[in-house]
């Protein structure tokens, strides 16, 4: 008998890196305790927190395993957690974010029916604060996802070229089989943004993605969430860029996507970049977005208008000084 048929060796290996996240992380946990399906092990990647002693989490259930590193970045946290996982299945939560009851169980049961599915995913419900900082209680906004879950056929497939369209796989939704992470390797710990886009891109050329009907998850939106993170460069650009030259623009089942196509998406792209940058005063930064989305002839009307208001405020910043 192999080591991971034994009724003790757990089937799924649920990962969650936490980092300084003591007034969401027992709820995230209680979550996953709370799943009608039991047979899993939990390890929290504690990347070097100073606002809690993460290693309690362990007296909350033997099947916890606390981890300590020393602040490496959510990627390699990612990576020691599947290096360690023993299951046949892994998955991921973050640590400020809530699973719907029944998620695992029904995405598991899809797995077993579909061996030639790497990746069950769903929707997630985003959660809001309200002006004075509070959240909605996640139990007025949870849902039971049905353990007989079909898929989305218009999110399933061989998703490579709608995940360069802009396809949205959560991590807290996500299950991977254990294979396919050995195949792609973990995360790429050199990057600081795009990582997990990274990782689907990779996936998506080696096996299948469904989706789920309808939502699994609850993810949080707050000021430390990684959407509300800027920087200059646009690294989703430079991602869709660098798996252009890698593996083109046909994915395993034929279809394929056309330059302008490509070229309309990148411009896109450049100009969310342009447009959050414009509204949070980086307007240098805003202007070559903008210049980028026009050459990709994406709104370029509106591309237009942006960068006379910028000229327009750059020249009248010289005027008074």
């Amino acid at each position: 008998m192999s080591e991971e048929s034994q009724p003790s060796f757990p089937m799924v290996s649920v990962v969650i890196p936490v980092r300084n996240c003591r007034e969401y992380i027992d709820q995230a946990v209680l979550s996953v305790l709370g799943q009608s399906y039991g047979n899993f092990e939990l390890l929290v990647i504690d990347d070097g927190s100073d606002d809690d002693d993460y290693t309690r989490l362990g007296a909350m259930d033997p099947r916890i395993q606390v981890v300590r590193l020393s602040g490496c970045g959510v990627s390699k946290a990612r990576n020691v957690g599947m290096e360690k996982a023993r299951g046949r299945y892994i998955a991921f939560l973050d640590a400020d974010d809530v699973w719907f009851p029944g998620k695992l169980e029904a995405q598991i049961q899809y797995l077993d029916r579909n061996p030639s599915v790497g990746v069950v995913f769903g929707g997630f419900v985003r959660w809001v604060a309200d002006e004075a900082g509070q959240f909605q209680p996640a139990s007025e906004l949870v849902i039971t996802v049905p353990a007989d879950s079909g898929c989305d056929p218009s999110r399933s497939g061989w998703l490579y070229l709608r995940l360069i369209n802009g396809l949205l796989v959560g991590m807290n939704t996500a299950v991977v089989r254990r294979s396919l992470y050995e195949a792609i390797g973990g995360f790429n710990e050199s990057m600081r943004q795009a990582e997990d886009y990274d990782f689907w891109l990779k996936a998506s050329r080696l096996m299948e993605m469904h989706s789920l009907v309808g939502a699994v998850a609850l993810y949080r939106i707050h000021s430390a969430s990684a959407m509300h993170r800027l920087s200059a460069h646009s690294g989703l650009a430079y991602l869709l860029q660098s798996a252009r030259l890698r593996w083109g623009l046909t994915q395993n089942d034929g279809l394929t996507m056309s330059e302008r196509q490509f070229s309309q998406r990148l411009g896109s792209v450049y100009f969310d970049h342009g447009y959050s940058h414009y509204w949070h005063g980086s307007l240098s930064v805003a202007q070559e977005a903008f210049w980028r989305s026009m050459v990709g002839r994406y709104r370029v009307g509106k591309s237009i208008a942006y960068l006379i208001l910028i000229y327009f405020s750059q020249f009248k910043k010289k005027l008074l000084s």
